[in-house]
């Protein structure tokens, strides 16, 4: 599978927990972030969701420094439209606390066993493979961005500082990529003769194993602190 240059993957303990178990953690991760107000609540889920991250993805130092930039900006601008530093602060964990459970599952999780999940809760086949293929191409579509802007810097077009430039010369083309690998994928799947009601077998098909335990028990202890510290905070 391809990968953007941003990062690079780690076979570690959450790639061979269960999808769905990230499924699941992700997305009551995100609907609790929506909720938080307490600061040590937020500032512990955060964390335990950066550490996750940081041993599952080898980010690039120039990233990881644009996202803290970002941060710093981020809770410099609510600090002075809220006129509140902890205020500011909270809203800046929960923004973070929303954002980081679909990377660490998306940096988790191959797509073959997010198929397996899929199937296992008996979604349609043309649902799965949609799912399956935005999966898969979105870091295809990542690098196609970032040759045209490198091919645009060739042409002494610099796209980061003339925004006014990006529609004609950087969405269109991508665009007509992203039409490219549409219409190769379909032929691929027609020369195949791909059937999405035809039945399917698995040869490995999703099972419960220790590191699941492990992982439920782990993630059912975090959720519990975090709402309990919430809750006390009323």
């Amino acid at each position: 599978m391809l990968i953007s240059k941003s990062v690079v993957h780690r076979e570690g303990f959450l790639t061979k927990v269960n999808p769905l178990l990230k499924i699941t953690f992700t997305m009551i991760t995100v609907s609790i972030a929506f909720a938080l107000r307490d600061l040590l609540a937020a500032s512990l889920l955060v964390g335990v969701l950066l550490l996750l991250l940081l041993l599952s993805v080898r980010i690039k130092l120039k990233i990881l420094l644009t996202a803290i930039l970002g941060l710093i900006l981020f809770t410099a601008l609510a600090t002075w439209t809220l006129g509140d530093f902890r205020a500011a602060m909270i809203n800046s964990l929960r923004l973070l606390a929303i954002l980081l459970p679909t990377p660490l599952l998306s940096a988790t999780t191959l797509p073959a066993d997010l198929v397996k999940a899929l199937q296992a809760i008996r979604l349609p086949a043309f649902l799965v493979l949609g799912i399956m293929l935005t999966w898969r191409f979105l870091p295809i579509i990542y690098q196609e961005a970032q040759r045209i802007i490198e091919a645009n810097q060739l042409r002494g077009v610099d796209l980061p500082r003339q925004p006014q430039r990006w529609f004609s010369s950087l969405f269109v083309p991508l665009i007509f990529r992203i039409v490219t690998y549409a219409d190769d994928v379909t032929v691929g799947l027609e020369t195949r003769g791909y059937d999405p009601n035809s039945p399917r077998t698995q040869a490995k098909p999703l099972q419960w194993r220790f590191g699941d335990t492990i992982f439920t028990v782990g993630a059912v202890f975090l959720l519990v602190i975090v709402g309990w510290l919430q809750w006390q905070s009323y």
